[in-house]
């Protein structure tokens, strides 16, 4: 059976050996070349097997290993001839190639990633500079007259005029000091007459809102009448509305008396 395997082999390979003698590409007797070489191998397999010398290749047959390799135009390396004969050229290697891109692709990463932290503290230092704080308020310094330092026109407001069953009637009856800043004051006046035949003595008392001064001389005469200044401190008022009621007796008799109407909004 081994020389029946044998004279097989033979009989293909010298068939081979015709077909690559002319092959119709150099691709094919590349091919034959190589299926020539395996033959070879198996006889010599063979040979061992019976513990036979090695068969020789037929004549003019070259051993498989001395095939020209073929190679596709993609696969050739494309090499200078001027770079093939200079000793100092080296090629570069595929590896390197790959090794420089990913490393400029990590650093190409790595500024970008910069510059995105650096806009994202630009825009958060902005914002924060953004948020001023709320401008203080400037109180105003006052003297202490307070007709020298009004910041409203020291007139008397058209109101009605209010009398006291006892001998005091004031005018107006109820003052309007309009809007008044904080940090500023404003000024009215009233006027109280004494419709009794003796001396009075005024006595205005404070108001719950602490927020208003008066200047007023006491004393009255008969029939005669006196200024009271009332000056609203917007420092020292609250914000919104204010309505407050003045007293005003006199000090012989608590008795008689009447009310001065004070009206603003503090803003």
């Amino acid at each position: 059976e081994i020389e029946m395997v044998r004279q097989r082999y033979r009989n293909h390979r010298e068939a081979l050996a015709g077909l690559s003698a002319d092959p119709p590409s150099e691709h094919l007797g590349g091919e034959y070349q190589r299926l020539l070489g395996e033959i070879d191998a198996s006889l010599q397999k063979l040979d061992e097997m019976e513990h036979r010398p090695r068969s020789a290749g037929l004549p003019g047959t070259a051993p498989a290993s001395a095939a020209p390799r073929r190679t596709s135009p993609g696969s050739q390396p494309l090499v200078n001839a001027l770079q093939a004969d200079d000793p100092s050229y080296a090629p570069i290697e595929e590896g390197s190639i790959a090794n420089s891109g990913s490393t400029s692709r990590v650093l190409l990463i790595v500024i970008v990633g910069l510059v995105v932290l650096g806009l994202i503290g630009w825009l958060i230092w902005r914002a924060s500079s953004d948020r001023k704080a709320p401008p203080a308020i400037i109180e105003r310094s006052t003297a202490t007259s307070a007709l020298s330092q009004s910041t409203q026109p020291l007139d008397v407001a058209p109101a009605g005029e209010q009398e006291s069953s006892a001998g005091l009637k004031v005018k107006p009856a109820t003052a309007d000091y309009g809007t008044i800043r904080r940090g500023t004051r404003a000024v009215r006046q009233f006027e109280v007459t004494n419709v009794s035949n003796t001396t009075l003595t005024l006595d205005v008392v404070r108001s719950s809102c602490r927020c208003l001064y008066y200047a007023y001389n006491a004393k009255i005469p008969p029939k005669g009448h006196e200024t009271v200044t009332v000056t609203v401190d917007a420092a020292h008022a609250k914000e919104g509305a204010l309505d407050e009621q003045v007293t005003v007796k006199t000090k012989e008799n608590k008795s008689i008396g009447t009310t001065l109407g004070i009206h603003a909004i503090i803003k």
